[in-house]
């Protein structure tokens, strides 16, 4: 029962492992896309909404425009009230990011990508680590 269950811990664990690894591959291939695109530096203010909760509200080309940062998940970008500069995308103008360089993206992919490996070498070295401790032991029966 142990080994049954200690399979099925591996197995969902590199499976976790592969998602980690695609979701941070998708976000480095969004940041490959988007840190080229052409943005404008804007001032946009921290607001508070009742549905989304913090988000920045600014003025591009005439419109108002209320979005939360790319790839801002914790909303750390400021208090309610302050000013704070944003860069708008001009093909997206929903789209707006905190670096010019779209680099929240570079930074998350790549956490997710490493966490990935971290995990992917774990499952690798105890795999391996177990195969030499069963050679071992067969050896150490034969001498027997």
């Amino acid at each position: 029962m142990n080994k049954i269950l200690q399979r099925i811990s591996r197995v969902i664990l590199g499976f976790f492992a592969l998602i980690l690894l695609f979701v941070g591959g998708m976000n480095f291939q969004r940041y490959l896309t988007e840190h080229k695109e052409v943005k404008t530096l804007v001032i946009g203010q921290v607001v508070k909404n009742s549905e989304h909760g913090k988000m920045v509200a600014y003025t591009f080309e005439g419109k108002d425009y209320q979005a939360v940062p790319v790839a801002n998940f914790l909303k750390t970008f400021g208090k309610v009230g302050t000013q704070i500069p944003v860069y708008v995308n001009h093909n997206h103008p929903t789209k707006i990011y905190i670096r010019k360089g779209a680099t929240s993206l570079l930074i998350l992919a790549l956490a997710l990508i490493g966490w990935a490996m971290l995990i992917v070498l774990v499952l690798f070295f105890e795999y391996w680590f177990l195969h030499k401790l069963k050679k071992m032991a067969r050896e150490e029966n034969k001498e027997l």
